[in-house]
């Protein structure tokens, strides 16, 4: 069964779910909104039987709201288990979510295989920026300081928009990204005040926003990570809470030290949390600009091999933060 079919299988369970407590509950106000909520997943439904996979993640993320919303009209019972199978459909719907991510998400860019070719091109761009402000035509510099960088950063941050051929899919993950806005903030507030944007941008990149897996790398919270980082968190025995492994992927960081949370700053971050080989390859890094108007192609593919013809299908971070930070 592959992911589309499985998301179709899941749907259809909720559906079931829902009918059963629209059979059961006398509460007016919750049987109109179960009725909508049926058709509108009967509809989803239909959808993925044509839907490519980001199309389907894109349903998978409204589906999700759908399910939150029965939850939220149940105010009064008997309610017979409902509750506890509305959680276990969004637990799945959850799952999948993080597994639709895992097949599209960016590997690390590791810069080792690029040290001599950055050492030499890293001394044009310093020279040209000297002599004029960078532009958004600029290919990045091959250089990893910030002070050196800020500037185009700027200059990247305020000329990238949406394709439009990706503008539903930027929805999606923007939409993902509110949802989880209340417990980012929670998290933040309680580490010096990271941004609840900059951790949900690395939540909806690592781990496709899914509660249920490592902030760290998407691992599932069942045990500790195995992918590198591996061995999260060191303290504690699983399993894990998402907040608890959050705390530790932000701290491990040192993100909770942070003082500047710019959007510059933010960016420099994040491109660092995925690796500077991208820019060493004078390349803007997707893991950024995916799904903008500044990148085109060139990706790290699962084995570290650079690929200069493949073209990232996970929206980029920049996007994401423009669309709720705003210039």
């Amino acid at each position: 069964m592959n992911l589309t079919e499985q998301l179709r299988d899941e749907a259809s369970r909720s559906i079931h779910t829902l009918r059963r407590r629209y059979a059961n509950t006398a509460d007016a106000a919750e049987r109109k909104t179960l009725a909508k909520l049926i058709a509108a997943l009967g509809k989803k439904m239909t959808l993925l039987d044509r839907a490519g996979l980001l199309d389907a993640a894109g349903i998978l993320a409204d589906g999700v709201s759908d399910l939150e919303r029965a939850v939220a009209a149940a105010r009064t019972g008997p309610f017979d288990g409902y509750l506890a199978a509305m959680e276990a459909h969004l637990q799945n719907l959850y799952v999948l979510s993080g597994v639709m991510h895992a097949r599209e998400s960016l590997p690390a860019a590791p810069e080792e295989a690029q040290r001599a070719p950055a050492a030499r091109s890293a001394r044009k761009p310093r020279a040209r920026a000297a002599r004029r402000a960078p532009r958004a035509a600029d290919p990045p510099l091959a250089v990893k300081d910030f002070g050196q960088l800020r500037a185009e950063y700027d200059a990247y941050y305020a000329a990238c928009t949406v394709r439009p051929e990706h503008a539903a899919n930027l929805a999606y993950y923007v939409k993902r990204l509110n949802q989880g806005r209340e417990v980012y903030s929670q998290v933040g507030g309680d580490l010096n005040g990271i941004p609840w944007m900059f951790i949900g941008v690395i939540h909806g990149m690592e781990c496709g926003f899914n509660f249920a897996g490592h902030l760290h790398n998407g691992d599932p919270l069942r045990a500790r990570t195995v992918q590198v980082p591996a061995g999260r968190p060191a303290a504690g025995s699983p399993p894990f809470t998402w907040r608890q492994s959050a705390v530790d992927a932000l701290t491990m960081k040192k993100f909770h030290e942070v003082g500047d949370w710019s959007i510059p700053h933010m960016l420099y971050l994040l491109e660092k949390y995925n690796g500077f080989g991208y820019r060493m390859r004078r390349v803007p890094s997707p893991y950024l600009w995916s799904f903008s108007n500044l990148y085109h192609k060139g990706k790290y593919v699962q084995d570290g091999r650079f690929d200069p013809e493949a073209v990232s299908k996970q929206c980029g971070a920049a996007l994401m933060l423009k669309a709720v930070a705003g210039n």
